[in-house]
This record gives structure tokens, C-alpha cells and sequence, in this order.
């Protein structure tokens, strides 16, 4: 989504960045980490905590990680003679 930029990764990056820092544990060992709400679909309930905590990281690491190589800027801009 970050790559493909644009509205839909607008507003997918507001509803799941807002709903990841809402439900990060903040108490006891599992200070830090995500679980609650992501409990369910695509194998949590078996890979657990570690799981859902790694794919919550990449997800809030985007911006840091990953810049949008693939956008019609960069593209334009690099190529220019």
C-alpha cells in the first residue's frame, strides 16, 4: 500500500496506524506488544504474540524504511534529461 501510495493508502494508513497505537499493550510483560484485536485471520492464533507484534512493527516502520520508489515523482524526476 505504501508503494502504491495515493488515497487508498491514505486512508488504509490512518485507520491501521491509529488502531495499532490504540491497542499496543502498556502493562505487565506484555508492555509493548500486540495481540488483543489481532487475535483472529491469517494464522495469529497460532504463530501468537511474537507474530502479530513483528507484522505491527513493519507496518509503523514503513515510513522509515521504505521510500516510495515506485510513484510517478520519483520516476519523472530521476529520468529527467
Amino acid at each position: 500500500m505504501h508503494h502504491f501510495e495515493g488515497d487508498a493508502w491514505v486512508q488504509w494508513n490512518a485507520k491501521m496506524r491509529d488502531r495499532l497505537i490504540n491497542s499496543q499493550a502498556t502493562a505487565g510483560h506484555e508492555a509493548g506488544s500486540w495481540y488483543e484485536g489481532f487475535d483472529t485471520g491469517h494464522g495469529p492464533e497460532v504463530a501468537g504474540r511474537l507474530y502479530i507484534t513483528s507484522l505491527a512493527t513493519m507496518i509503523l516502520e514503513v515510513y522509515y524504511r521504505h521510500l516510495p520508489i515506485y510513484g510517478q515523482a520519483s520516476v519523472t524526476t530521476e529520468f529527467e534529461e
